[in-house]
């Protein structure tokens, strides 16, 4: 365990310490002030109200950015270092190479927490200060972003797994990208797969707001995203255990 912690310590510093994840941070903590003022001063005419403006923003955030964020940070502590040949000094520490992929995946899920934190304070704030958001709501929307990181599990480890194919970290974020979009396209295409496909759920948030929670659904989308999730771990694990360096 120490060893683990140790590495998320050490990987988690490497992103925050990125400048473009310092900024990444700062700009999507702008585009949620920005939304709330827009909406203020327009009276919601872009459908985008102070009373949501949290949900809002967090649907934004589940379906294009945090994605692409993701992709971005598994190529940094992936595929760059692979490319560049830092991971031999990663993997001559006393750490095995699964305690290695364990600390890469919760620092990038640390840092997407970081993201969901800022939006969720930033826009409660905004809310409550224009007197749009009412305090009995919080709890609920507090609990809609605690689970919407359950869905970005499998979608960083699909990445994690894409990383092990690439060769560089450009070429990592390409493919990352080009087999998502696949994937969206083909539960669009496809209808009758969607229920199936895991990037259905980046909005299963939706499932804890409202007075009932369907609690079989939940149950069953829960075990459709840990199935996805053992995958992908299973297949980024493999190669990254025979990769030599």
């Amino acid at each position: 365990m120490n060893a683990i912690k140790n590495g998320i310590i050490n990987e988690s510093t490497k992103l925050f310490k990125r400048s473009k994840y310092k900024i990444l941070l700062i700009c999507i903590g702008i585009l949620t002030i920005a939304l709330g003022l827009i909406s203020n001063f327009t009276r919601g005419l872009i459908n985008v109200s102070l009373s949501n403006l949290p949900l809002n923003v967090l649907s934004i955030l589940t379906n294009i950015l945090i994605p692409l964020v993701i992709f971005m940070a598994v190529a940094d502590l992936f595929a760059a270092e692979q490319e560049n040949g830092t991971i031999k000094g990663i993997i001559t520490r006393p750490i095995s190479r699964n305690e290695i992929l364990i600390s890469k995946l919760i620092s990038i899920l640390i840092y997407v927490t970081s993201i969901l934190i800022v939006t969720f304070v930033i826009g409660l704030v905004m809310g409550i200060f224009f007197g749009r958001t009412q305090i009995i709501n919080i709890p609920e929307i507090f609990i809609a972003y605690v689970v919407s990181i359950v869905p970005i599990i499998p979608t960083t480890l699909l990445s994690i797994l894409i990383s092990q194919l690439s060769k560089s970290s450009s070429s990592s974020v390409m493919l990352s990208v080009l087999i998502y979009i696949i994937i969206i396209l083909l539960g669009i295409i496809v209808p009758s797969i969607s229920p199936m496909i895991f990037i259905s759920y980046t909005n299963w948030y939706k499932l804890f707001i409202g007075a009932q929670m369907p609690i079989k659904s939940i149950l069953t989308i829960v075990g459709l995203l840990m199935g996805y999730s053992l995958v992908f771990f299973s297949g980024a694990y493999a190669l990254f255990e025979k990769k030599e360096y």
